[in-house]
């Protein structure tokens, strides 16, 4: 997974055609921000020298162009009041036409302008807390000749934001603010449902499902099943003494119907009345947490979709916590999200023309029956966690091109695009395999 980076700084000392042209591009770019940050009042301040660094570390990212772009006060060199910077994260299209049709990078990213646009400031209106970055610009065009579209977000570091570490996973105290978080991103849902309904509806249809969709089901497919006879590969490399010789059977039992069972389930849960809007990739790359005072939120909204609360709680809890946690605290964490669910909608709705519904609801998503979802879909987790791990515990030193991958895929020619699996990845599958053999999960 590799980020491409519009340059940080002009050339220097360049003479040759490329350099020129890598420079009059930096400039032009440069110019196109500050046209687009003046049309749309982005400062109180006038516009000076724009300067742009990495906005993500190498391999966390590679659905399109991530960068911190710090904007400074052109009156900062001459009065000593002026405001000297601010920064803002900007998001684009990856230059690489083969890999943006290869990943579907462009239906993502237009679901993701199309989410900010109309979704978010919904949920927003209905959440006491933030649920995500501020959104400055979300547009599919960025005024340029090209008309690049573009996302402007407020910059979470900024305000002593960080990410986590992913290969340590998360312990319970930052579960336990994920779990409350994601009960106010699900209870603003289901309050803007039943307070405004058809503009709730209204606001859900700009929103397209990117992965389990018929446009991508063969590409995501052939990715799951990659990802799961990897995960296989490995067990089987583990399995001198016949320990894993039963979770391997049934692992191999199910990878036919797998995504087929999951592109179901998602769809089917997405049509009924108590649905929710979900981010849909809940994990700790998309995660950033803060200590004073302690809170997280999410960003990344390129696969947001509305479907049962139960898929994000297992896309989170089966990414970014390792089994230790599981296994002692997964009750802990469902009951959390449970009750938090259950506080925010109260707010919401009980001085409301919906207050009459509010113990249905609360019966509908109590602890009981959450849990019981939580089992029915759990091949969710199973699967969302071998096709991640990957990411997860990939080696940084040993990254592959994607854009040469890509390439070579449109041309014909199958080429395996995960970077080499580590020691951590291997680990990390035998502990998930076992897991859910000892629960009775694969046999669900």
């Amino acid at each position: 997974m590799t980020t491409t980076a519009m340059a940080a700084g002009a050339p220097n000392g360049v003479t040759d055609l490329a350099g020129t042209t890598a420079a009059n591009q930096y400039v032009e770019d440069i110019e196109c921000l500050r046209k687009l940050f003046r049309s749309k009042n982005l400062t109180k301040f006038s516009i000076g020298h724009i300067s742009c660094s990495a906005g993500s570390s190498s391999g966390d990212n590679y659905m399109s162009l991530v960068k911190r772009v710090t904007i400074h006060d052109a009156a900062a060199a001459e009065s000593a009041t002026a405001t000297a910077s601010c920064s803002v994260i900007i998001k684009r299209q990856i230059a690489s036409i083969s890999r943006r049709q290869l990943y579907r990078c462009g239906e993502a990213f237009t679901n993701e302008i199309n989410v900010y646009q109309h979704v978010v400031p919904l949920l927003c209106r209905y959440s006491q807390q933030p649920l995500f970055p501020q959104c400055h610009i979300a547009s599919h065009t960025d005024g340029s000749p090209s008309g690049e579209p573009i996302i402007v977000l407020q910059d979470l570091k900024a305000l002593g934001f960080r990410m986590m570490n992913r290969l340590a996973g998360l312990d319970l105290r930052h579960c336990l603010l994920v779990m409350k978080k994601l009960a106010q991103l699900h209870a603003a849902s289901l309050a803007a449902q039943h307070l405004e309904a058809a503009h709730f509806a209204e606001q859900c249809a700009h929103m397209s499902e990117i992965v389990y969709c018929p446009d991508a089901a063969d590409f995501y497919s052939r990715i799951l099943d990659t990802s799961v006879q990897q995960a296989l590969d490995s067990l089987n490399a583990s399995n001198a003494d016949g320990y894993l010789s039963a979770p391997i059977r049934l692992i191999e039992q199910l990878q036919p119907k797998l995504f087929g069972q999951l592109h179901q389930s998602i769809n089917a849960a997405a049509a009924t009345p108590l649905s929710v809007i979900c981010h849909g990739d809940l994990w700790l790359n998309n995660l950033m947490f803060r200590s004073q005072p302690e809170e997280v939120i999410f960003f990344d909204l390129q696969a947001m979709r509305r479907t049962s609360p139960v898929f994000d709680l297992l896309h989170f809890i089966y990414t970014s916590t390792h089994r230790q946690l599981r296994d002692v605290h997964t009750d802990t964490l469902l009951a959390a999200y449970a009750e938090a669910l259950r506080k925010e909608l109260g707010q919401q709705l009980r001085h409301t023309p919906a207050a009459n519904q509010l113990a249905d609801l609360c019966e509908i998503f109590s602890l009981q029956r959450l849990s019981e979802d939580y089992v029915r879909h759990v091949h969710y987790g199973l699967a969302i966690s071998m096709w991640i791990l990957p990411a997860v515990t990939f080696d940084p030193n040993n990254i592959p091109d994607l854009d040469v991958i890509s390439e070579l895929n449109l041309n014909g020619k199958e080429i395996n695009c995960t970077q080499k699996l580590t020691p951590e990845y291997h680990l990390r599958i035998r502990d998930l395999a076992l897991e859910f053999y000892e629960h009775g999960y694969l046999g669900v």
